[in-house]
């Protein structure tokens, strides 16, 4: 405890010093001095018991370098299992499979409606003759009249005999027999039936009836025809030339039948 550092004691007497320097100078009370001597107590001692309380603790230091990895310890306990995963993309699609056995049938279906009527059939061919029947009763002899078929397109020529007059007796302007005139219909339909009317006769009667001698032309557009215009038609008339002699019609056989068809 007598020995003090050279330094340490400059070092104190400097803060003695200047501590005495700034109090009012007393002198050294006599049972103090003697308190030093008689317990030996030096300088030092007396310094330190004159510091305040101990201060606060300073900042922590840096962290230092980590030390080396210790040994592995024994495996845990296996946790719990984790939520599911989110769905991932699909695969590729699989070979085919073998096709399955039949379904069965299943209930029938609600009936449709009616559909449209279909076209004219083509005719069918003739039937076997039937068995000949008794022979009838001989009729009278029959009149036979002047008569010409002509096709579509075609021009009727219709004559009398010098004084005597054409007589329409009947006209047909369409089709009822699908034997007659088809050559050279095109693309026009020759087995589909189109009936005549009033109007066509009326036509044949205005541009014949009472003349020694008319002409026919056989087409749709003479006849002002506007009914099936996809058909292939024809011109089938009959008439007789007569001479009235005193307000009578005089009949002759110049009547007789003109063969003049499709001719």
């Amino acid at each position: 405890m007598r020995i003090v550092c050279p330094g340490l004691s400059l070092f104190i007497g400097l803060v003695l010093f200047h501590y005495s320097a700034s109090l009012p100078v007393s002198p050294v009370p006599p049972l103090l001095n003697k308190l030093l001597k008689d317990q030996n107590v030096t300088l030092g001692f007396i310094l330190k018991g004159l510091q305040g309380p101990p201060g606060a603790a300073g900042m922590n230091g840096m962290s230092g370098a980590p030390g080396p990895m210790g040994p592995m310890g024994p495996k845990g306990n296996d946790g719990l299992p984790g939520m599911p995963g989110a769905i991932g993309f699909p695969g590729n699609p699989g070979l085919q499979g073998p096709p399955g056995a039949d379904g069965f049938p299943g209930a029938p279906g609600m009936p449709g409606p009616a559909g449209m009527p279909g076209g004219s059939g083509m005719p069918g061919p003739p039937g076997p003759p039937g068995l000949a029947g008794q022979p009838g009763p001989p009729g009278p002899t029959p009149i036979r009249y002047n008569g010409t078929v002509k096709c579509e397109e075609d021009t009727a020529w219709l004559r009398c005999n010098e004084y005597k007059h054409i007589s329409i007796i009947s006209a047909f302007w369409g089709r009822r027999n699908f034997g007659l005139c088809k050559e050279h219909s095109g693309s026009l339909m020759t087995n589909k039936y189109c009936p005549t009317t009033q109007l066509f006769l009326t036509k044949v009667k205005d541009a014949c009836e009472g003349t020694t001698m008319c002409e026919l032309r056989c087409t749709k557009f003479f006849f002002n025809d506007q009914s099936c215009i996809d058909t292939y038609k024809y011109l089938e008339v009959y008439y007789k030339c007569i001479e009235v002699i005193n307000g009578h019609e005089v009949v002759n056989e110049d009547n007789l039948l003109n063969a003049n068809f499709l001719g």
